[in-house]
């Protein structure tokens, strides 16, 4: 993975004259650090053993990729604020893909070979997973059904606190 911002221009910067990109996967040339620790977390993305700790995105799984990076991070940054206000935890279920994705994932870290595979809406493993429970698809109106039939449509947008 290339650098995002140049590194001559982030040198530039007033005490950012030294600045360098480290990545054990690319030798310097790039800023992803990726899989050198996984949280141990529930479906909730709160992490074990600490009661105020959320994450998401690759510190809390074997994801790859954007998609699983911004729904996990918006169910950890949700579940974080419902946490604050002594509220319920959200689960998202395994009706919705995001919500399988999030538990099967949990699951399969937990063995010897599910920790060696990586899981993502756009193939692999979890890919052939989501088409065999017929959690697959690109119809907006198919996926707004699912969601309303879990009676989640418009969760993120409600105030918590």
């Amino acid at each position: 993975m290339t650098s995002f911002y140049p590194l001559e221009k982030l040198r530039k910067i007033k005490g950012m004259e030294n600045a360098k990109y480290e990545d054990p996967y690319s030798g310097g040339k790039g800023n992803s650090v990726r899989y050198l620790s996984l949280a141990p977390r529930d479906n909730f993305m709160k992490v074990r053993g600490l009661n105020n700790l959320f994450c998401g995105g690759e510190k809390a799984g074997l994801f790859v990729g954007h998609t699983e990076a911004i729904t996990t991070g918006s169910l950890a940054g949700h579940n974080s604020v419902r946490y604050l206000a002594d509220m319920e935890l959200l689960e998202l279920p395994n009706t919705l893909a995001v919500g399988d994705i999030i538990s099967f994932e949990n699951e399969m870290k937990e063995t010897e070979e599910g920790i060696r595979d990586r899981y993502t809406f756009a193939g692999s493993t979890y890919f052939t997973r989501m088409k065999e429970k017929n959690l697959y698809t690109t119809d907006l109106s198919v996926i707004e059904e699912k969601v309303k039939s879990e009676n989640l449509i418009g969760v993120y947008e409600k105030q918590l606190i």
